[in-house]
């Protein structure tokens, strides 16, 4: 008796299919067909998220913790390096710097703090000269100056951050309406750059309206913001330094970090100016502008007052910070 195929190991031979007649491979025949790699596309995503989310770790990690802890006389060396090389980058841009007097405002400062003789030369000049309009701005170079009460119309032809510091340097000339100073007395209307204009503004308003407990506090709860935001900006642009300038002159140093500053001194050019933006990043929040290669007046003011007040105003910054 054959086994017939049934003999061995007693498991039975799968049937194979008969070739089809015309030529066409059987489904046993096929080759199996390659499926989409789902699986592999989510390993590829999920790793490139992850690298960037690391990555920006690490950025903001740099941003906020120093590696480095120089003497207290390396620091002061530095500051030295700084004031001196942005005071002879301002002392060739006072054109550019005298159209603005915001800018001239903490050139103002700064020479009151130091009693340095180029910027004090140009202090004279700027309220010497018959050009300049005597309109409420001349205010913030010279508080006891006569000025000229804005129309509604130029009021209304201007930001309304410009409003709020006319107001701030003669509450008593410029009458906002009254949606316009609850907005400039709100506590958590604002974020980013409308955040510290309007710090700016109150700081102005302090220094010409009223000092008060109430305008105090709100100062303060404005700083704290300002500096938690400047905790996750890692780019070092006009508003990077724009946080640090205001959070000093509002009196806070405490809240600025050794980090920041570091920060700060190390994007000073050769020249002595800043940038606004950080590798064309910025200010702005998704601005990027590939041409920005050289310093502005706007940026580097704000750099030199950062400097000048933590030499000049705020020494105890740096004998807390650096042994």
């Amino acid at each position: 008796m054959t086994c017939a195929g049934r003999c061995g190991s007693g498991v039975s031979s799968p049937e194979v299919e008969p070739p089809r007649q015309d030529g066409r491979l059987t489904q046993s025949d096929t080759p199996a067909r390659a499926r989409p790699t789902r699986k592999l596309g989510w390993i590829w995503l999920t790793g490139f998220l992850l690298v960037v989310a690391v990555g920006l770790a690490l950025l903001i990690l740099n941003n906020n913790v120093s590696v480095t802890y120089p003497s207290r006389e390396a620091f002061a060396l530095q500051l030295e390096r700084a004031t001196e090389r942005g005071t002879n980058w301002l002392d060739a841009h006072t054109v550019e710097i005298a159209r603005n007097p915001a800018l001239v405002y903490m050139v103002v400062d700064m020479a009151g703090m130091s009693g340095d003789i180029r910027l004090r030369r140009f202090v004279d000049s700027y309220l010497r000269n018959p050009f300049i309009p005597s309109d409420v701005w001349r205010r913030m170079v010279d508080a006891k100056a006569e000025i000229r009460p804005p129309t509604r119309a130029e009021l209304d032809r201007w930001a309304e951050y410009q409003r709020w510091m006319a107001y701030g340097v003669a509450p008593n000339s410029v009458q906002l309406a009254e949606t316009e100073r609850v907005d400039m007395f709100s506590t958590d209307k604002y974020i980013w750059g409308k955040r510290t204009h309007q710090l700016m503004a109150l700081i102005l308003y302090r220094k010409h309206g009223e000092d008060s407990p109430v305008v105090g506090s709100l100062i303060n709860h404005l700083c704290e913001g300002i500096a938690f935001e400047a905790n996750w900006d890692i780019r070092v642009t006009d508003l990077y330094l724009q946080r640090v300038a205001f959070l000093l002159a509002a009196g806070r140093p405490d809240l600025v970090k050794r980090r920041w500053v570091e920060r700060i001194l190390a994007g000073q050019q050769e020249n002595g100016g800043w940038k606004e933006s950080w590798y064309g990043w910025g200010p702005g929040l998704l601005a990027f502008n590939v041409n920005d290669r050289w310093p502005t007046d706007h940026a580097t003011v704000q750099g030199m007052w950062t400097v000048y007040m933590l030499k000049y105003r705020y020494p105890e910054w740096a004998e807390k910070r650096h042994s």
